[in-house]
């Protein structure tokens, strides 16, 4: 069995493991980035509001249900889809944007 198999099966595993626990609080993958990131912050100012709105929500929610120790019902973790991304595309845009800034900033300086 080769090494690329095997890690394969394991992030499989993995994915499958986080996407349950997500899922047990109704959050998304991308709802747990750290909002610090200058990246994240950018590219939530350039998503939908709707989308903003539903993503605080899930963390609110989330929150509610880590302090009361609960978790989601079964049938409502059944809906849930922590594998769906909706910021991804945006925040990599936001990262190109960041880095051909520095990129220019530093070729200024140069001269």
């Amino acid at each position: 069995m080769s090494l690329q198999r095997i890690i394969g099966t394991v992030a499989k595993k993995y994915q499958k493991w986080v996407h349950k626990d997500l899922a047990k609080y109704g959050l998304r993958y991308e709802d747990v980035i750290i909002y610090e990131n200058p990246d994240v912050q950018r590219a939530l100012k350039y998503i939908p509001p709707e989308e903003v709105e539903a993503r605080n929500r899930r963390i609110r929610r989330a929150l509610d249900l880590s302090f009361k120790h609960k978790e989601l019902p079964k049938h409502i973790q059944a809906i849930q889809a922590p594998g769906k991304f909706y910021l991804d595309e945006t925040m990599e845009e936001m990262r190109k944007l960041r880095k051909e800034r520095e990129e220019l900033t530093k070729s200024k300086y140069l001269f």
